[in-house]
């Protein structure tokens, strides 16, 4: 599986929000300043889907990942923003396939996991632990299941899923998953979903 960004135009613009110093200005629909920009644009994204002909089901499940990962731009980062606030989040379709980008400019797993848990030193190991343990970033509330419910959605529903912060990636394609290191770093994070028409 190959795990660098995306061959999409939509998921090079978001990694080059989310990596450029200082930041590029961003068209405003795609740039979402509060968590209430982003819910709002949530509903017409699933409609998009359903529209290219994504199943009612994936739709619902579709939303849900990226309300979990966007949600997640603000919880974490509220704050403790480098220079920006908010989220990059955005979608495209073509005759095949249906792609959402979201990044934001935040502190990054690594970062976040570290006020819980200090043993943490590798973004590798705040992608796994993130994606593979009940720990939450908002200690000391009873959080954390958010990241593992996103992995089920796409190991049981076919969706993928490409996602970086730090240099560590976290991908799912056709249901098998992949842990990687890239050279490249991502300061917060950022996400790549995509659903393939039969």
């Amino acid at each position: 599986m190959d795990s660098t960004l995306p061959p999409f135009p939509l998921a090079k613009q978001a990694f080059k929000w989310a990596t450029s110093a200082p930041p590029v200005n961003l068209p405003e629909e795609r740039y979402c300043q509060t968590r209430d920009t982003l819910t709002a644009r949530l509903d017409r994204c699933g409609k998009e889907a359903l529209a290219m002909g994504m199943p009612e089901q994936q739709s619902y499940l579709l939303r849900a990942i990226i309300g979990e990962i966007g949600n997640n731009s603000f919880d974490h980062n509220l704050g403790s923003w480098k220079d920006i606030p908010g989220s990059y989040f955005y979608w495209e379709r073509n005759q095949q396939q249906f792609v959402v980008a979201l990044a934001d400019r935040g502190q990054g797993l690594l970062t976040t996991l570290r006020h819980v848990r200090s043993s943490i030193t590798s973004h590798e190991e705040a992608l796994k632990t993130a994606f593979l343990e009940k720990l939450s970033g908002r200690a000391p509330e009873r959080r954390g299941n958010g990241l593992k419910y996103v992995r089920s959605i796409l190991l049981e529903d076919g969706l993928d899923l490409w996602f970086q912060s730090g240099t560590a990636v976290y991908s799912v394609h056709n249901r098998k998953e992949e842990w990687a290191i890239l050279k490249e770093n991502v300061p917060g994070c950022i996400a790549i979903l995509t659903w393939q028409s039969s």
